[in-house]
């Protein structure tokens, strides 16, 4: 029985398939993949992996906002290219970037509330209690320790930047706490 349910993106593909077809997804193994509109479809993989159709850090190009990767000779963030624009960006904080970047696609209503459904479901069918861990989108001890929880990827590896912690992510998990 898991103790432990891990959040991740997609990251930017071009659809669903190309996602459970990549590299990313076989080291993901979601068991379930949250659609942006709120569709909830099986991942073929770990029950209580969650991956959300999101692409996570995003930059301003000719007045859209694009998809976005590092430079490895520069370290910034630039578009992807052949990538479409994401709709609604979230910006994290101008002061103290997230893993680097300043905004990050937002996950939408419907999107979250899928996400609620999910969740409860996996708690309630796994007996899972947690307490709500304020070091969400960093390395967290806890996760590293195997103790209870809702984690996102960032929680194990400091590479990973592909959920943001946008503040209704944050509260439906506190809200689920113990």
């Amino acid at each position: 029985m898991p103790e432990q349910i891990k959040l991740v993106a997609t990251g930017w593909h071009h659809s669903l398939k190309s996602y459970l077809e990549s590299e990313q997804a076989k080291i993901d193994r979601p068991g379930f993949v949250i659609d942006r509109n709120g569709t909830i479809h099986g991942g073929g993989g770990d029950g209580w992996v969650i991956a959300l159709v999101n692409v996570g850090p995003v930059v301003l190009y000719a007045g859209r906002w694009y998809p976005a990767a590092p430079d490895h000779y520069t370290g910034r963030y630039g578009r992807i290219a052949g990538a479409d624009p994401v709709r609604v960006p979230y910006e994290y904080c101008t002061c103290k970037p997230y893993h680097g970047c300043t905004h990050y696609e937002m996950m939408g209503d419907r999107q979250l509330q899928a996400l609620r459904r999910i969740l409860k479901s996996l708690l309630s069918q796994f007996h899972l209690q947690f307490p709500y861990d304020n070091q969400l989108g960093e390395i967290c001890p806890r996760a590293l320790a195997g103790k209870s929880g809702i984690y996102f990827a960032s929680s194990y590896d400091k590479r990973r930047s592909d959920i943001h912690p946008q503040i209704e992510l944050l509260h439906l998990i506190k809200s689920l706490a113990q």
